[in-house]
């Protein structure tokens, strides 16, 4: 996650960055993930096969 805000991007996308994380691991690094782009004022495009995971999200497409 830390690596994605190095340079203070404006917006990061993720693509598929959860796949081979088990369900704790995958949730812990979203919560990361996100506290970090809230905190550096970065938008998030992470994108995933799993409509599960869209419960994380504001919006989903």
């Amino acid at each position: 996650a830390a690596r994605a805000l190095i340079g203070g991007p404006e917006i990061v996308i993720a693509d598929e960055p959860t796949s081979a994380l088990d369900a704790d691991a995958r949730d812990q690094f979203i919560d990361l993930l996100s506290e970090e782009a809230r905190r550096t004022g970065a938008a998030l495009l992470f994108v995933s096969h799993d409509a599960g995971l869209a419960t994380h999200f504001d919006r989903a497409v």
